[in-house]
């Protein structure tokens, strides 16, 4: 347990200090370094990469780590772990033929763009093959207890190599088009070192034999695979659609509008580590009393903290928007629609380690595949009529869409709910917070006119939550940092 708890924490920092590294990037280096043009492509082929990672994959990384302890014998584990590895190569073969003799039909599937040619096709096809087998090969040393370096490859490295490559830019070591390269070398090469290191703590042979249990495993990468698919289509569907029908240096308003927001999900992913296992437990032990009050808690807390971390943006929005280049200000109204988006997901709580872990998970994979057409259809009608906020408008209906169902379908299944008296008011007060940011100015320097709302709001805020006592695990948090 010592040794889990010591990586959990090492894959926190590293978890937070790409989050640091990666939104400096995109936010400020991305927006003076590049072009509008290639900082956009470069998002839509990251976007468009990861659209493509479920299908290549097919959810051999999970199953590994779900299957990997079922096999006792030395052989079994390397006809499994060798079944692993080829079954993400067919989807290889497959898509580099199909590369190979029919890239006019690819292009034709993509957005008609001139700064979309075969060269950033093929960027495309090989960044996704990365993507998938970095997680493959990390998934080799997860299941033997050694995520450290991986999560610091994951998180840290490649954000790491492209802060230096960006600086490359400014002094003109290289132009635009070759920067989309060398980032693509990033990824291969990351790739490359997360494969040495796997093998090197999890050696096994190669051994080409069907394991057991397969005809479970493929049922099990079957769904796993459409999971995937559900959560990527939906979150990064929206940056591919904007290039199908608007510029492509709408991609990099609505990107740097889009990594703005996720400062909102980070407690989420926090506490999904946490909340996940013990959501297991208590399903297993059918303790349905536990996993309620988890689930009101987790949802209360969630909603407090990442509803002042909404406040925070929404007040220092525009000082925000001063310090990158006034074409970027298109994506302001992005980032008050799609923050409503997270904050919704904060109220779920732990809803997703309750579905997860239930045997009612299938169910709600097939209802997001739905939720992708649904998503598609919409960003087929808004974005034309409203251009990168139709796009976060048709982000926003599909996630409340697909978060209602998922609520409602823990309710009918284990009659539980995350709503308690106290969220009520939790959200009277961002309403009420988010309603007076639109008339609340400053009129001092950019810098202190964020400084002062920051300082405003977190003190009136955690004031009021305090104060009325709106959640006794905050409350009690605070009386330990004031040494009561």
């Amino acid at each position: 347990m010592g040794v889990v708890i010591r990586q959990s924490i090492k894959n926190t920092i590293f978890t937070y200090i790409g989050f640091v590294l990666g939104a400096f990037n995109v936010i400020f280096l991305y927006t003076y370094f590049l072009s509008d043009e290639y900082h956009g492509l470069l998002a839509f082929i990251i976007s468009t990469a990861t659209i493509m990672l479920p299908f290549i994959s097919l959810g051999t990384h999970n199953a590994i780590i779900k299957f990997y302890s079922f096999y006792d014998s030395g052989n079994e584990k390397d006809y499994f772990l060798s079944t692993m590895l080829v079954i993400p190569l067919i989807s290889v073969v497959i898509l580099l033929i199909v590369g190979l003799t029919s890239m006019d039909f690819i292009k034709i599937i993509l957005p008609k763009n001139e700064y979309i040619t075969s060269v950033n096709v093929w960027v495309i096809i090989i960044t996704a093959f990365s993507f998938a087998y970095f997680e493959v090969f990390y998934s080799l040393v997860k299941i033997k207890l050694k995520s450290v370096f991986g999560n610091f490859l994951k998180e840290i490295f490649h954000r790491l190599l492209i802060f230096f490559l960006l600086f490359l830019i400014h002094y003109e070591f290289l132009n635009e088009q070759q920067f989309i390269l060398s980032v693509l070398c990033v990824y291969v090469v990351r790739t490359l070192i997360m494969m040495i290191y796997a093998v090197a703590y999890n050696p096994f042979h190669f051994k080409w034999k069907k394991p057991k249990n397969l005809n479970q495993i493929i049922k099990y990468l079957l769904v796993i695979c459409l999971a995937g698919a559900v959560a990527n289509i939906v979150l990064e569907i929206d940056k591919f659609m904007i290039a199908q029908y608007l510029d492509i240096s709408k991609v990099a308003y609505y990107a740097v509008a889009i990594y703005v927001c996720s400062l909102i999900t980070v407690p989420r992913r926090s506490l999904f580590q946490i909340a996940n296992p013990l959501s297991s437990k208590l399903l297993n032990d059918k303790n349905y009393i536990a996993l309620g009050i988890l689930y009101q808690k987790s949802s209360l807390n969630l909603l407090i903290v990442c509803g002042l971390i909404f406040l925070l943006i929404v007040f220092s929005l525009s000082d925000f928007y001063s310090f990158i280049p006034n074409s970027y200000r298109e994506g302001y109204y992005v980032v008050l629609i799609i923050s409503f988006t997270k904050l919704y997901n904060a109220f779920l709580g732990n809803i997703d380690g309750i579905i997860f872990n239930s045997k009612y998970y299938n169910v709600i994979v097939f209802t997001g595949v739905l939720l992708i057409f649904a998503t598609i259809y919409l960003n087929y009608i808004l974005i034309p009529l409203y251009g990168i906020e139709g796009a976060a408008i048709s982000s926003l209906i599909s996630v409340c869409l697909y978060n209602t169902i998922k609520v409602y379908y823990v309710y009918l299944k284990f009659k539980l709910q995350p709503i308690s008296v106290n969220t009520f008011k939790v959200i009277s007060l961002i309403l009420f917070g988010f309603l007076l940011s639109l008339i609340f100015s400053l009129n001092f320097s950019p810098v202190i006119n964020i400084i002062l709302k920051s300082s405003i709001v977190s003190i009136v805020y955690i004031s009021i939550v305090v104060f009325f006592k709106f959640s006794v695990d905050i409350n009690n948090l605070i009386d330990k940092l004031l040494g009561k």
